[in-house]
């Protein structure tokens, strides 16, 4: 296998088969505390994979939650579908990837995924303290407690969260141990975030699909192994598909860093990112 890891510093280009990828230290006066990178595969499949790495413990960032605005207040719709640049620059984040999926309310017969659309947000979410979408059983919640911490799994005392969103199906590591199925190959576009033991650094992982030649997609079990081997022992994928994306802050404005397989961004009703901390 042939693999290619961009380095961490600055804006250094790397020319590969005429293909090229950057990699950004996004807060320059933090050296290493915030950093992004891409990873070229050509096995078992063409793929790109991004990474984007955040230090909890560097006491400069904090990551939290970035949902749309609640269309309706007291109504059913949680959230509304939002242009992800839009959160990103709404929310004065540095960098941040799709979390929860999520359901239609009201008119469900109004074809499409449109911007503002009102939608149920599925599994638990929580902004700022205040938890928006309460939590669903059969999805993992991963969370941040007041100082920072990050945990994955019901909270025994909700009001310990600070920030929350939810898993697409299921855990992709529980104490190290890879939870998908070997058997299940199919290939998709994926997002997913984790951390090691320590919880001195989260892990957010974007990898491109449905792009033949270009990036194909990994299932479930190879983006478990991925995140392993990048040493984390707790993991969940967000959703996927379609509304992966990674975006960072690029001399104050929104850019793309992955390759959305629609090619233009979805719409989308929360992610969750990093931003430096708030005095």
């Amino acid at each position: 296998m042939r693999k290619t890891v961009l380095g961490v510093a600055g804006f250094v280009l790397y020319s590969c088969l005429a293909l090229c990828a950057e990699t950004l230290d996004l807060f320059p006066e933090r050296p290493g505390g915030l950093v992004c990178w891409t990873e070229i595969r050509s096995t078992p499949r063409p793929l790109r994979i991004h990474y984007l790495k955040v230090v909890l413990n560097a006491d400069v960032f904090e990551v939290f939650a970035l949902p749309g605005e609640d269309p309706d207040g007291l109504g059913p719709a949680e959230s509304q579908l939002t242009q992800p640049a839009d959160l990103l620059n709404n929310h004065h984040a540095l960098a941040a990837v799709n979390a929860n999926a999520f359901a239609a309310v009201g008119d469900t017969r109004a074809p499409g995924w449109f911007e503002g659309r009102p939608v149920d947000v599925l599994g638990m979410m929580a902004s700022g303290r205040k938890i928006i979408s309460p939590n669903e059983g059969r999805r993992t919640p991963f969370w941040i407690d007041a100082s920072g911490k990050p945990h994955m799994g019901v909270p025994l005392i909700p009001e310990t969260v600070a920030e929350a969103i939810s898993d697409w199906f299921s855990p992709l590591l529980a104490d190290s141990r890879i939870i998908p199925d070997p058997a299940d190959q199919v290939l998709h576009p994926r997002t997913a975030l984790g951390f090691d033991d320590t919880g001195a650094w989260l892990l957010f992982v974007v990898v491109d699909g449905r792009q033949p030649g270009f990036s194909e997609g990994v299932s479930l079990y190879e983006l478990a192994e991925i995140m392993k081997d990048q040493g984390c022992s707790q993991s969940i994928n967000t959703d996927g598909g379609g509304s992966s994306i990674m975006l960072v802050r690029d001399r104050d404005a929104a850019r793309t860093v992955n390759s959305p397989s629609d090619r233009a961004p979805r719409t989308v009703p929360v992610m969750i990112g990093v931003r430096t901390k708030r005095e």
